[in-house]
């Protein structure tokens, strides 16, 4: 997913440092954040102090960064001073920040300091003619002429004489936290198996729910097979009950029919009603006698 905004960079205000340059004409003092990140904006204070009464030329400072390949490249420069004449002890000051770009790579900026100045010196040179009064230049009331004398007149000329100085120094300045090589490539893995576990924790969490689906339905058919374990229990024990109950009365209407035949059974004594008008005669029932059994003795030992 690609998420575009837009933000407004404040300078950084973090851990700052400070370092002094020490030129021929100035003591200058630069004041800058120790580390920033790329696409962060820095804060620079810059204050210099004039050593001796000079004309400057130019005071600036530049920021330069170490790009690919070793290169130098300005990423931010100002003027603190412009053909100005200072005295000694005069002291400038400044502010201004610089935005660290992304393709800056990691390392430290270099601060570059220059001073450019004019001194001139003034050089003077006489002329002296001479001139000699040979001629009156009035007479006096008694016609005495008044004579020229020898005299000088001096004529001055003036030359100057101007130099030019430059002077430059650096000094290493914020370090840039870019990602290395290194740190890109972990990145780019780190952010896959991100996607990866992002992936998986998506798949775990959808067979989690289905597997709290199953524990339910198990735990539903568990309670019904429960049910039905104990209804087949309460079966059982019915069926047992009235197998036993049917066994029961069987026996017992059994015992009652035997008990019926006995108490309905004919006498002994057997009664001859007289036979009807000119029916035969009725004989009396054939007595069976029951067979003779032989029964044997013993016979008797001789010790008998």
């Amino acid at each position: 997913m690609i998420v575009l905004f837009s933000t407004i960079v404040v300078p950084t205000r973090a851990e700052t440092i400070t370092k002094n340059f020490t030129l021929k004409h100035f003591d200058v003092t630069l004041t800058f954040p120790k580390t920033a990140n790329s696409g962060d904006s820095i804060l620079i204070s810059i204050t210099a102090e004039a050593r001796s009464p000079i004309r400057v030329r130019d005071l600036s400072i530049q920021i330069l960064a170490y790009m690919e390949g070793g290169d130098l490249q300005s990423i931010g420069s100002t003027s603190l001073a412009t053909d100005q004449y200072v005295y000694k002890a005069n002291k400038l000051h400044k502010e201004f920040s610089i935005t660290i770009s992304t393709n800056i790579p990691r390392g430290a900026l270099v601060s570059v300091v220059s001073e450019t100045t004019r001194s001139t010196t003034y050089t003077y040179y006489s002329y002296y003619p001479y001139y000699y009064g040979y001629y009156p230049y009035y007479y006096g009331s008694d016609s005495t002429p008044y004579w020229y004398y020898p005299y000088y007149y001096g004529y001055y000329y003036p030359e100057t004489y101007s130099q030019e100085y430059i002077e430059s120094k650096a000094l290493p300045g914020t370090y840039v936290m870019a990602p290395t090589p290194e740190y890109v490539q972990l990145k780019s893995e780190y952010d896959k198996l991100s996607s990866d576990y992002q992936q998986l924790s998506s798949q775990y969490n959808e067979v989690q729910v289905k597997y709290q689906q199953a524990t339910e339905q198990n735990r539903e058919l568990s309670n019904q097979l429960s049910s039905a374990n104990q209804n087949l229990n309460y079966a059982t024990i019915l069926a047992i009950v009235f197998l036993a109950t049917t066994i029961i009365m069987a026996v017992f209407a059994g015992y009652l029919s035997r008990k019926k035949t006995v108490v309905m059974a004919p006498a002994t004594t057997s009664i001859v009603s007289a036979p009807a008008a000119g029916a035969p005669a009725v004989s009396e029932p054939e007595k069976v006698k029951p067979a003779h059994q032989k029964k044997e003795v013993p016979k008797k030992t001789i010790e008998d």
